[in-house]
């Protein structure tokens, strides 16, 4: 058996997200990884799954999604990779495959992956970018939201920052590595990198950050949050459309 490491970029606009399901669940919408194994199949000819380094939400972009699977095929990874495009829609394409050793594991070998959060802060976003980011037209007091976002960084609990009912069983500590507040021309970008992220995590530290550059919540708002674990606390939770995968770091080369 062979091992495959995929790096996969995608607009997850009519995406329910990564993870295969019902279509009675997603609204008839297809996720990411059933219409990668749909193709990967037709090429393969053998029954296929594909291991996302995790899941991301409905709607969220990714420029560097990487996945694993194990094949028989005795195909040149060169001829995969122009085969696998051939057969995917235009808003779904992988980038590279790399043949790695048998123990690598997409989602469990991964160490850090790195987030942004794009914020469009004109009067009128430009048609082309309007898909990937959120228009806040409100003004913002960025400077407090670099002063907010910069108590993120750590290891914390982060259990404000997780929807209840998708908090896990297993521990909500996670670990902020880098967080940033940056203008970049008309766009406000949040890059945040971790060694992981529970289920709507960057989007609730963007809608908080937002919240409080508004004015809507007060300052200090996510210390109480850590300090306190109180998702009550949290503001809005920002649109997907905002949000974008950009890389997944491992700890030993493949």
């Amino acid at each position: 058996m062979r091992t495959l490491k995929l790096t996969v970029a995608y607009d997850g606009t009519r995406y329910a997200g990564w993870q295969a399901q019902r279509r009675s669940r997603t609204g008839g919408k297809p996720t990411i990884q059933e219409t990668l194994e749909r193709a990967l199949r037709r090429i393969l000819r053998e029954p296929v799954r594909v291991v996302g380094s995790g899941r991301t939400d409905a709607g969220v972009h990714a420029e560097s999604q990487v996945a694993h699977l194990r094949t028989r095929t005795t195909l040149p990874v060169a001829g995969l990779l122009r085969g696998v495009n051939a057969l995917l829609p235009a808003d779904l394409a992988v980038t590279r495959i790399e043949e790695v050793r048998g123990s690598f594991h997409a989602r469990f070998g991964a160490s850090r992956k790195r987030y942004r959060y794009r914020l469009f802060t004109g009067p009128v976003a430009p048609p082309f970018i309007r898909p990937y980011v959120h228009h806040v037209r409100a003004p913002l007091n960025v400077a407090l939201m670099r002063r907010e976002a910069a108590a993120l960084r750590g290891t914390h609990d982060f259990k404000a920052f997780a929807r209840a009912a998708a908090v896990p069983r297993g521990t909500t500590r996670r670990t902020i590595t880098d967080i940033q507040v940056r203008r970049r021309g008309g766009e406000l970008q949040v890059d945040v990198e971790g060694n992981g992220f529970l289920h709507t995590m960057v989007r609730t530290i963007a809608g908080t950050l937002i919240d409080v550059g508004r004015g809507r919540l007060p300052p200090g708002t996510v210390r109480r949050m850590l300090r306190t674990g109180s998702r009550s606390l949290a503001g809005t939770v920002a649109p997907a459309q905002g949000l974008t995968l950009r890389a997944v770091t491992y700890r030993d080369a493949p």
